[in-house]
């Protein structure tokens, strides 16, 4: 039988900020928001390496937040298991 690993990602205007709950910048988190969400990937860049590493978009679920322009997507990865 085949069995997965699993990615649930946090998306944030554009940027994967946390996959599996582990912070995604490549600098820590700030008071500076605008500045810790530009040390995380695009999504589409994250996507393109990670198709890379075997993992395959299976879904995703949009959250709309209170400021209309501020949407959180979760997104969900498969890989079968090595």
């Amino acid at each position: 039988m085949q069995s997965y690993e699993y990615q649930v990602c946090s998306v944030q205007y554009g940027r994967v900020t946390f996959a599996n709950g582990v912070w995604q910048g490549t600098a820590p988190m700030s008071a500076d928001t605008t500045a810790s969400l530009a040390a995380c990937q695009n999504v589409w860049d994250y996507l393109r390496e990670a198709g890379r590493d075997g993992w395959e978009l299976v879904s995703v679920v949009t959250h709309p937040q209170a400021q209309p322009e501020a949407v959180q997507d979760m997104i969900y990865l498969k890989r079968p298991s090595w």
